[in-house]
C-alpha cells in the first residue's frame, strides 16, 4: 500500500510527522510521501531524527503547490524534490502565508456583502485571533453563523463544507463567489520551474474536484506543460474517473501516483491509507518511479 499525499500540522494537517509515521507503519504503508502546502518544513524536523524507529518503509519528499492557470487557483504536487531550494524559493514566489491570507479573505468578505452576506462581529479583525489555518475556511465559518446566508450558496455541500465551497466557487472563474487571485499566487509555469530547480517531478493531483472545469484545466496542463505523473487514484473519484487517467498515463508515458489528501482530525472521515475507507493504492502502480528517486 502506498499514500503519497497527506498533510501534517506544518501545514494544515493536524498530525506530527511522527504521528503519520506510527499510523503509516501500523496500516503496513510501503511508501509514503508527506505534502504539505507551499513549504517543505516537515522534512526539516525529519532530517533532525531517526526515523527508522517510526517508519519502516520509503518516504519520499514532497510539497503541494498553489499555482494559477486559466483564472482557476490549482495545485501541483513535487516529489524527489530537494526541500532545502523549495523552502528558500518559496520565499521569493510567494507573498507569505500571512499576507495572502489577509488579502485573500478582505476580497472574499467583500464579495459575499456585495452580494447580500450578513456577518456578526469585525470578521476581517478577528481573523487574527480565530484559530482557523485558511482565511477561506475562517470566512465560510463566519458565513455559517448566519442562516440567513445560506440563501446565496448554491448548493447543501459547499454550504456545508468549506473544501467544496473552495473549489467549487471561490477558485471557480464562473462562479459569482470568485476571487480573483492572480496577482497574489504564482503562474503555473513558475511553480514547474521551481520544481524542476528543486529536482523534483511534477504530478497533477485530485484534477476531479475542479469538476466542471477539470476538463479545460487538465487539457491545459497535458498540451502545454511538461507534466511527469497524474494523481490516478483519489477517494472523491469515481471508478470510471479513475480508469480514464490510468489509461491516459499509460498512453502517454506519464507516471501514475495516489493518495488520501490526509489532514489528520482536520479533514474527519479521510483516513490515512483508505481515504474514505475505499482505497488501497498498490505500490506496483508507482513503483517504476518511486524507485528511480530511491535511486
Amino acid at each position: 500500500m502506498i499514500d503519497l499525499h497527506t498533510h501534517s500540522n506544518c501545514s494544515d494537517g493536524s498530525d506530527s510527522y511522527v504521528e503519520i509515521l506510527k499510523k503509516a507503519e501500523k496500516l503496513g504503508i510501503e511508501c509514503l510521501s508527506i505534502t504539505d502546502h507551499d513549504n517543505c518544513k516537515v522534512y526539516e524536523q525529519i532530517k533532525k531524527n531517526d526515523i527508522t524507529k517510526y517508519f519502516s518503509g520509503k518516504l519520499i519528499c514532497g510539497v503541494e503547490l498553489q499555482a494559477y492557470i486559466l483564472g482557476f487557483s490549482i495545485e501541483l504536487l513535487g516529489y524527489g524534490i530537494d526541500y532545502n531550494v523549495i523552502n528558500e524559493e518559496v520565499k521569493n514566489l510567494y507573498l507569505g502565508f500571512e499576507k495572502i491570507n489577509a488579502e485573500e479573505l478582505k476580497r472574499l468578505y467583500n464579495k459575499c456583502v456585495e452580494i447580500g452576506m450578513v456577518f456578526e462581529g469585525n470578521v476581517l479583525e478577528d481573523y487574527k485571533s480565530s484559530g482557523y489555518y485558511y482565511a477561506t475556511e475562517y470566512l465560510h465559518y463566519k458565513m455559517r453563523e448566519n442562516e440567513y446566508n445560506k440563501q446565496f450558496v448554491p448548493d447543501e455541500e459547499s454550504w456545508e463544507r468549506e473544501s467544496i465551497f473552495f473549489k467549487r466557487h471561490t477558485s471557480n472563474k464562473n462562479s459569482k463567489f470568485y476571487v480573483d487571485e492572480s496577482d497574489l499566487i504564482p503562474s503555473v509555469k513558475d511553480v514547474i520551474t521551481l520544481i524542476r530547480k528543486a529536482g523534483g517531478l511534477v504530478f497533477i493531483p485530485h484534477i476531479y474536484q475542479y469538476e466542471e472545469n477539470a476538463e479545460v484545466i487538465f487539457n491545459e496542463l497535458v498540451n502545454k506543460y511538461e507534466i511527469d505523473g497524474i494523481e490516478c487514484f483519489y477517494s472523491t473519484f469515481t471508478e470510471e474517473q479513475t480508469n480514464y487517467l490510468v489509461e491516459f498515463c499509460k498512453k502517454n508515458n506519464k507516471y501514475i501516483s495516489g493518495g488520501t489528501d490526509y489532514h489528520g482530525s482536520n479533514r474527519p472521515g479521510t483516513n490515512l491509507g483508505i481515504g474514505l475507507g475505499n482505497m488501497n493504492i498498490k505500490y506496483d502502480i508507482a513503483k517504476e518511479w518511486i524507485e528511480k528517486l530511491s535511486k
